[in-house]
């Protein structure tokens, strides 16, 4: 996922807008080039006297889970290693921080401006910069107008430090052409399909079913299994009992009012200017009776749609503009306004007032979040009192019941989960097994003892104790008879299909359908076996067959036809070749320069007292 939107982001100014998912300890490992690991609490990174807080740390950690990994816990995030991406990310930012206070480095704020109002991703379909589109964009990412521009001010630095030596970092371009060429070839085949039937095939003599048997002996070996109790007490077992009363209802519906509440938002427009003196004509215009739309067209050329900020909530807007825009009567100019974009005159064209939800509209999402808070604070509880009955001698049933959990027995599992068939258990609590914790533990536990309680998936402690096990052993012809014939059947049925596959290709006949043109990857080709049919067809030259196997048929596949790129199509991949490449040679050399930071600046990254306060959270 982290990879898919880092090469999914072209621009560079949104390259860095999610650096934080692009950074990592890759480049430095855990503590290989850095001095250690080793530093106060009150410093997650620190770089000469440069440093990020574990609070810090910790807040970009929670802003990136929330937005970009949404459905993930706390603990998942971290054990999926994405706090590493994070201060990976952020000691890039502290070492250029740290060099650029060695060298004086500086950015101006008409730096920031041609960066922001250049960034292809806030500007509209007819290519000009929308602040509306730059809120809206940052307002998804849970990020304030400060803290963009404080990432724009650290990719402006790099580019200073690094900028010199990237311009010599070129990829060919009459390579990337042939490279596109190549990549934008595609194929067109006749596809002659022999599905595999088992239906179709007859019963084994009992001659044929013996040598199948004692060829194939091994793979219905028993494997050795286990059967097992399972005690567990979840946050979900625990909901399903809790009362939640009138008064909590009540309290929770008001200290979340603005969270059930729809916020005020107006229609605005405005015109921006660079200059002070040039808005404050403007607005001496507007208030004197000329038409809005009308000064902005003679005065900065925009259109109608140029001005339009659209339907915003105040917190949308920067601060300064937002307290100008949601005190001003509507119909009345107001301004300049001074904010990172240069100097604005807005007019408020509509009032939508905002309003809070009834208690009766929202009341079952109050409960049901409050039954979840509750049922996990509870959780601990009932996990310390499990864990005090078993010590205290009680049974595993005994001291589940006494927590209001369930109890379970799963019977003939395997180290993999699955029964003696290698099919999954059937049970209605089958789902136990799938937890990787309850598997482990089941096989990992001594016979008849009763396990330590452990922590599962999805708010959930358990324990188990094994009852029974079975060594892996041989099994006779008549113990898996049904599954061997079947098993012969199917082996039958796919020897036909490529035997009728295989005569097919030799034949070189056209009997099949012709395909779509389609790529080496198999792309363009609606088939689930297209990668295997793109290989082949790009294997083996036009007019020549051969033949691939699915498992539920066997393909005669015949190249038909070589469809050359269009020349459109490699001059725009050759640019995104020359792309590509090219930021992978600069990232090569940035990462040469980090390097170097790193020992110049003593690089020093502490992750502990950011767990601390991750861990701490979710208490």
């Amino acid at each position: 996922m982290l990879q898919a939107m880092r090469s999914g982001t072209k621009s560079p100014i949104m390259k860095f807008f999610l650096l934080f998912l692009a950074g990592g300890f890759a480049l430095w490992g855990v503590g290989d080039v850095t001095t250690g690991l080793i530093g106060g609490s009150d410093k997650a990174i620190s770089a000469s006297d440069e440093s990020v807080s574990p609070r810090d740390v910790a807040m970009e950690f929670e802003r990136t889970r929330r937005n970009y990994l949404p459905n993930s816990t706390v603990g998942e995030a971290l054990q999926g290693g994405l706090l590493n991406e994070i201060m990976g990310a952020m000691s890039r930012d502290v070492l250029f921080r740290a060099e650029n206070a060695s060298l004086g480095l500086t950015v101006t704020r008409e730096m920031q401006r041609d960066a922001i109002v250049n960034e292809g991703s806030f500007k509209d379909e007819l290519g000009n910069f929308s602040e509306g589109r730059f809120m809206q964009t940052l307002a998804n990412a849970g990020m304030s107008e400060v803290d963009y521009l404080r990432r724009v001010d650290g990719v402006l630095m790099r580019e200073q430090l690094t900028g010199a030596m990237a311009v010599g970092a070129r990829f060919d371009a009459a390579s990337a052409r042939i490279v596109a060429a190549y990549d934008q070839e595609r194929r067109r085949v006749r596809l002659t399909s022999f599905p595999v039937l088992p239906e179709s095939i007859a019963a084994p003599t009992a001659a044929e079913l013996d040598a199948y048997f004692v060829e194939n002996k091994s793979a219905y070996d028993a494997p050795e299994l286990r059967s097992a109790t399972i005690a567990s007490i979840s946050a979900d077992m625990i909901a399903s009992n809790l009362e939640i009363d009138d008064i909590k209802i009540a309290a929770a519906f008001e200290s979340r009012i603005d969270e059930f509440s729809t916020p005020e938002t107006r229609n605005i427009r405005q015109m921006v200017f660079d200059d002070k003196a040039a808005a404050e004509t403007a607005l001496s215009r507007v208030a004197a009776g000329d038409d809005f739309a009308a000064v902005a067209a003679d005065m900065l050329q925009w259109t109608e749609a140029d001005t339009d900020l659209g339907t915003v909530t105040k917190s949308a807007l920067d601060p300064v503009l937002a307290d100008v825009a949601f005190t001003v009567a509507t119909g009345t100019p107001a301004g300049p306004v001074e904010t990172a974009f240069g100097h604005h005159i807005l007019i408020v064209d509509k009032i939508i007032e905002g309003g809070a939800a009834e208690l009766a509209d929202v009341k079952e999402k109050i409960i049901q979040t409050l039954r979840t808070e509750e049922s996990i604070n509870l959780l601990y509880d009932k996990a310390n009192e499990f864990e005090d009955a078993l010590g205290s001698g009680a049974t595993l049933g005994e001291a589940v019941a006494k927590v209001g959990g369930s109890i379970v027995e799963i019977n003939n599992v395997s180290r993999n989960g699955l029964d003696i068939d290698g099919n999954p258990v059937a049970s209605d609590d089958a789902d136990l097994i799938q937890d990787s914790a309850v598997l482990d533990l089941i096989w990992s536990s001594e016979l008849n003892e009763t396990s330590v309680i452990q922590e599962g998936g999805d708010d959930m402690f358990f324990a188990v104790r094994v009852t029974a096990q079975t060594p892996q052993k041989e099994r006779s012809l008549d113990e898996v008879r049904n599954r061997a014939i079947a098993d012969w059947k199917l082996v039958q049925a796919i020897k036909q299909a490529k035997a009728s596959a295989d005569a097919a290709a030799k034949a070189n006949n056209d009997t099949g359908e012709i395909s779509d043109p389609f790529r080496r990857n198999g792309l363009g080709l609606d088939h689930q076996a297209a990668g295997l049919i793109a290989k082949s067809a790009f294997d083996q030259p036009v007019g020549k067959s051969s033949v691939i196997e699915t498992g539920n048929e066997a393909i005669a596949v015949k190249t038909v036809d070589i469809v050359a790129a269009k020349d459109a199509d490699i001059d725009e991949t050759s640019q995104v070749v020359v792309e590509v490449m090219n930021n992978a040679l600069r990232e090569d050399m940035l990462n040469m320069v980090l390097l170097s930071l790193s020992e110049k600046h003593d690089l020093q990254l502490n992750v502990a007292p950011v767990e601390q306060i991750l861990v701490g959270s979710q208490q």
